[in-house]
């Protein structure tokens, strides 16, 4: 399944996102596993935004696991935030890849699984925000 996300330019957007198998089942991720969110556009690009359950981007943008999953009942679930600094520097339609870092794998080590994606919409921002003039 995709999703589809609309943020404004310096504005702070949080969505949550299901992480289901490939086939729509139930995924379950360990405790140390890590979630990543890649935002950016165009293939083989570096990404615009590159967000990690492990830690925080410099301004505040987050993925936290807020389920883990039990791989029969329950879905995975993660709040991704994105804060006002890092959608300030963003303008447009991108891609969001979000990814599964699989501490269980071994082949390669730590494999990337893509697990969802979808589109994040970034809209102008008007003047006289909380905090901005």
């Amino acid at each position: 399944m995709a999703f589809e996300v609309v943020a404004d330019a310096r504005g702070t957007v949080d969505f949550t996102v299901t992480l289901k198998t490939a086939s729509g089942g139930y995924l379950q991720i360990a405790a140390d596993d890590v979630v990543r969110v890649k935002i950016g556009r165009g293939k083989d690009t570096t990404p615009d935004l590159d967000l990690s359950s492990a830690a925080a981007s410099a301004n505040k943008s987050s993925v936290t696991v807020d389920e883990l999953g039990d791989g029969s009942a329950t879905h995975a679930q993660v709040t991704v935030r994105l804060a006002q600094g890092d959608t300030a520097s963003l303008w447009g339609s991108y891609g969001v890849l979000v990814g599964l870092v699989d501490n269980s794998e071994t082949a390669p080590a730590d494999a990337f699984k893509p697990v969802e994606k979808g589109t994040l919409h970034v809209v102008p921002s008007l003047a006289g925000g909380v905090g901005l003039t």
